[in-house]
């Protein structure tokens, strides 16, 4: 058995440093970018979008929409966008799994459809609380149900009316 209670470990300056890094894309802007594409019409192309499972839940979702999305596991998405109300009732439960992102954005691009969507999230995800996308959309005409303020949604969009809200309202 080696036992060291004192280790010692001396870094010299290097005269050069050379090489490639790649930093993977932003999580935050990458939702947006897939959301934003799913609403145009025409191809949208993304590169550099960030890994991970938070992204691929809104991929995901946006695919159970019906938005054609193409990716090539190095960090490019290729939306076919719907257009601004091409998206299609889905046929099952949309899984947002431990992504609040993908949750509380895709509430507000659901609200705006005239569809039903049920949205459901990990364990932990539902535990995290809705009611700052929930009021306001309420307020602006949108129907959602919820447990208590949390996940599972259940969405009904529509026409919804611009309304005034001051962010920092009660969220109870």
């Amino acid at each position: 058995a080696l036992h060291m209670s004192h280790l010692e470990l001396t870094i010299s300056p290097a005269r050069a440093l050379q090489g490639e890094l790649r930093v993977p894309g932003c999580k935050a802007i990458s939702h947006r970018y897939a959301l934003i594409g799913s609403m145009a019409r025409g191809t949208t192309t993304v590169t550099h979008a960030a890994p991970g499972a938070d992204v691929a839940s809104t991929v995901s979702c946006l695919r159970a929409l019906g938005v054609r999305i193409d990716t090539d596991g190095a960090g490019t998405m290729r939306i076919h966008g719907a257009g601004r109300r091409g998206l299609r009732q889905p046929a099952g439960t949309l899984d947002a799994g431990n992504s609040g992102t993908t949750m509380r954005m895709l509430s507000g691009l659901l609200a705006g459809h005239r569809i039903t969507a049920s949205m459901i999230g990990d364990e932990s995800l539902s535990r995290r609380p809705m009611r700052r996308v929930i009021d306001p959309l309420t307020a602006m005409g949108a129907r959602i149900g919820s447990r208590d303020g949390h996940a599972p949604l259940e969405i009904a969009g529509g026409d919804l009316q611009g309304i005034e809200w001051k962010i920092g309202r009660a969220h109870v």
